[in-house]
């Protein structure tokens, strides 16, 4: 409505300005506005097609099927997440069925199975799932330097410009942490028993990007949340 009605009023303000008044100035004004509605009919057309509200109901569902099954299994391990080179597709996140002081470390990709086997003894057993990183990291992510710059850039890219899910993006690092802090998230955080293996939706795409870029496995160690800042500490596996 607003491109459709500044190209109306630009055309006629230039139509008028030039056969009826002969002012150059208001004539270019004109032509100036009927540019400013093309570009706003364009811009228009490039808006995707499901509102942010459907999106965040179908995440919600999602997670919500999920959370249902790791409470039933009496799942409490912490996922692992994996780059697209260890499972053979997509980057995707590991659950362990059982408690490991050791968390696993594949050396070679999963097969595409819900339940997977990933180590030798009997006990190496988990759960593959998608995560709601896995899809935009396969698109968005490239391998890249480990330099927190460079991570910082990557992440910023999808999370403030492709996802606008944040304001800012840090990234730092502390030995083997990978410090990340996300300005102003979008993403609200429910206590969810889900979350407590895979993190929250935020911390869990920011995982999966960073697997994906590191092409090493990566764990969420914390999670903090305060006023207007999520801080991320992730580590990879020993």
């Amino acid at each position: 409505m607003l491109g459709l009605g500044l190209a109306l009023a630009g055309s006629m303000l230039s139509s008028v300005s030039h056969v009826i008044l002969h002012s150059t100035p208001l004539t270019a004004l004109g032509i100036s506005t009927i540019i400013l509605g093309a570009a706003s009919l364009a811009l228009s057309r490039s808006q995707t097609k499901i509102p942010p509200e459907a999106s965040e109901i179908l995440l919600e569902s999602g997670l919500n099927n999920i959370s249902v099954l790791i409470e039933e299994l009496g799942i409490t391990s912490k996922s692992i997440y994996l780059p697209s080179s260890l499972t053979d597709g997509k980057p995707q996140a590991l659950i362990p069925l059982h408690m490991n002081p050791h968390p696993p470390k594949p050396q070679s990709p999963l097969p595409k199975r819900f339940i997977v086997k990933y180590g030798p003894n009997p006990e190496d057993m988990g759960l593959l799932i998608t995560t709601p990183g896995s899809t935009i990291a396969s698109k968005s992510i490239s391998r890249t330097n480990p330099a927190p710059a460079d991570l910082e850039a990557a992440l910023s890219s999808v999370l403030t410009g492709t996802l606008d899910l944040a304001d800012a993006v840090k990234v730092s690092t502390v030995g083997e942490k990978i410090i990340v802090e996300v300005s102003n998230p979008r993403l609200k955080h429910k206590s969810v028993q889900i979350y407590e293996c895979l993190g929250s939706p935020l911390a869990s795409i920011v995982a999966s990007m960073i697997a994906e870029a590191l092409d090493k496995p990566v764990i969420i160690n914390r999670e903090t949340h305060e006023k207007h800042k999520n801080i991320i500490e992730l580590k990879t596996p020993q």
